[in-house]
């Protein structure tokens, strides 16, 4: 486990003025575990990632977890807060209709034929990375309207 992953959730503790008796007990956890799942010398539970990212009101939390796991790893998600302008100013970046379809209309012509040829590959590769990062700005969003409902 990596250290900005055990320091994030020491953190938005913290932030959310909570001991590590008060995280412990709103999730039903001994106060060791707590400290365990802090310094990385345990890995919790996905139901107790979730729930100490609801008590801590960081949903951003959630997605830390998933980076850490084996099956969540390859996503691109947010792993930090954000708030309205920041999110807003990245949508402007990565989602401009006429590029997005360019990229679609392109799409089409490789997907024609139902294969993806060698001569293809590039910009096949270059379309789904492209759509990573859109996921990525949309995904801010999501935490964001998470964040709010706080």
């Amino acid at each position: 486990m990596n250290t900005e992953y055990q320091n994030a959730w020491k953190t938005a503790r913290e932030s959310a003025g909570l001991t590590q008796e008060a995280a412990a007990e709103l999730v039903d956890v001994s106060v060791k575990s707590i400290s365990y799942y802090e310094s990385g010398a345990r890995h919790m539970t996905p139901q107790i990632a979730a729930q100490l990212a609801d008590a801590y009101r960081a949903p951003w939390l959630r997605n830390l977890y998933c980076k850490e796991c084996p099956i969540g790893c390859h996503r691109n998600l947010p792993t930090e807060p954000t708030d309205l302008r920041a999110a807003s100013i990245d949508a402007q970046c990565e989602l401009r209709a006429e590029e997005i379809g360019r990229r679609i209309d392109r799409l089409m012509e490789i997907a024609r034929d139902g294969k993806v040829d060698v001569n293809e590959m590039r910009d096949f590769e270059m379309i789904c990375e492209r759509f990573r990062e859109m996921q990525h700005a949309l995904a801010k969003f999501e935490l964001l309207v998470d964040m709010l409902r706080k």
